[in-house]
């Protein structure tokens, strides 16, 4: 049975996080980035704002672009939290490690290859590849059709960014809403076929 799977909440930038490292960390004591804070470069110019903190990854967004710096990339100066690159350079460094990542992860994806959740598990393999669409074949049977944009490649694995928990409650309201959808539609074409004898 194919369904389409809709994840609006996955982010490919979650998936892939830039491990970015501040260059001159000094010898401050290893800040504790929170939410809204502003982080500026070595030169003490804004770089962007903490947007999540998530398992020792930092989301800093600089308006135009997302990275993911491990907490060791920051620190304390004088105007507040810092990193060692410049707004311009956690920029390019972001687009280049996407350009990277996109190519690497079309070269993944094809026919057989497995597809895993965030925390690991195996969720299928591709069956066909058509345009953005992805079709996995589930172990339970079942297929799904994935957009491009929701994998992303995590240690060389095509990975979906959520937990196999959640994928498999996703996918089973989606069975729920399809077979409910499914019985309705013949009653329906019935009473239309009666309402049009009846005139």
């Amino acid at each position: 049975m194919k369904k389409s799977l809709i994840a609006a909440a996955i982010a490919a930038a979650s998936l892939a996080p830039l491990a970015a490292m501040a260059q001159d960390a000094a010898t401050a004591a290893a800040p504790a980035p929170t939410v809204g804070a502003k982080v500026y470069g070595p030169e003490g110019d804004e770089v962007g704002t903490v947007e999540a903190v998530q398992g020792g990854v930092v989301t800093v967004n600089t308006g135009t672009a997302r990275a993911g710096l491990p907490t060791s990339a920051f620190a304390t100066r004088e105007k507040g939290l810092t990193i060692g690159m410049t707004k311009t350079q956690l920029e390019a460094a972001v687009n280049g490690a996407q350009a990277q990542n996109g190519a690497a992860k079309e070269t993944a994806m094809v026919a057989d290859a497995p597809i895993k959740s965030s925390d690991g598990v195996v969720l299928g393999t591709i069956a066909k590849i058509e345009g953005d669409d992805v079709t996995v074949q589930l172990s339970s049977g079942a297929s799904v059709v994935l957009k491009k944009s929701y994998l992303g490649l995590v240690d060389n694995a095509l990975t979906l960014g959520m937990t196999a928990d959640a994928f498999n409650k996703q996918t089973q309201a989606s069975a729920a809403a399809q077979a409910s959808s499914d019985a309705a539609a013949p009653a329906s074409g019935a009473t239309a076929a009666t309402e049009s004898t009846g005139e």
